[in-house]
């Protein structure tokens, strides 16, 4: 479980998140809100890559404000993130990428790689194992990214609003994609995106942001409130 304890984060003298109690990653869950409302913040804090201005976070019961940076890299074995930008290693290619996460786990090279051209099947990038990220299309990175994440069986995957930028066909096959892949895994998903339709029927626990603050925590088969103007010109 991911659990967070009356959590806030503050920068530049402002807080920007929280406070945010809660207990995630037994379910589907989706983050839901408009730019700037602290979506990527509450990502970053989950996974250690940003400590809170107050309040805990704990993973599988580890307190990360605790841990040294060896005891912060083992907790993490246990994530898997989905960036919004990508985030791919532009020198390696797309094999390469997805091969990355099992090497640094330890795998011999020969079983990641096999490990690695399954996983791009399952995402229907086998044929460009040998291509390079920046000649492939913006629909392709996005599964790319995906597999990244993955491939190494994590028990929570965070996707950070892996929908931006794509238009609704390509959003759609990633969603197909990403629901499916997890649909047999063990853990918790977790998906931040800016707009909730195209995923409030499919996850079971809803959190509305706005200005980072929780102004709406439903359950399965309730309803996210409508965005407003101001903050679908925000997204």
């Amino acid at each position: 479980m991911i659990e967070l304890e009356a959590v806030e984060v503050c920068l530049g003298g402002r807080r920007v998140l929280g406070p945010i109690s809660g207990v995630f990653g037994a379910r589907n869950l989706a983050v839901v809100g408009p730019a700037r409302s602290g979506k990527t913040t509450l990502f970053r804090v989950m996974t250690g890559l940003l400590r809170p201005s107050a309040g805990r976070v704990r993973i599988d019961g580890e307190d990360l404000a605790r841990l040294d940076a060896a005891g912060l890299r083992r907790v993490r074995r246990h994530l898997g993130l989905v960036f919004q930008s990508d985030a791919l290693f532009d020198s390696l290619n797309v094999l390469g990428n997805v091969t990355l996460p099992l090497l640094g786990r330890g795998v011999p090279e020969r079983e990641a790689q096999t490990r690695a051209m399954r996983m791009l099947a399952e995402v229907g990038l086998d044929g460009q194992a040998r291509a390079l990220p920046e000649g492939l299309s913006g629909g392709m990175k996005k599964r790319l990214g995906l597999a990244r994440a993955i491939v190494a069986k994590p028990r929570y995957l965070l996707a950070d609003d892996p929908l931006a930028g794509l238009d609704p066909g390509t959003s759609a096959r990633i969603l197909d994609l990403l629901f499916g892949l997890w649909s047999d895994a063990s853990g918790g998903l977790l998906i931040a995106a800016a707009d909730g339709e195209p995923i409030q029927g499919r996850c079971d626990q809803l959190l509305l942001l706005d200005a980072g603050r929780v102004v709406s925590d439903a359950a399965e088969g309730d309803h996210l409130p409508k965005p407003s103007s101001r903050d679908r010109a925000a997204s």
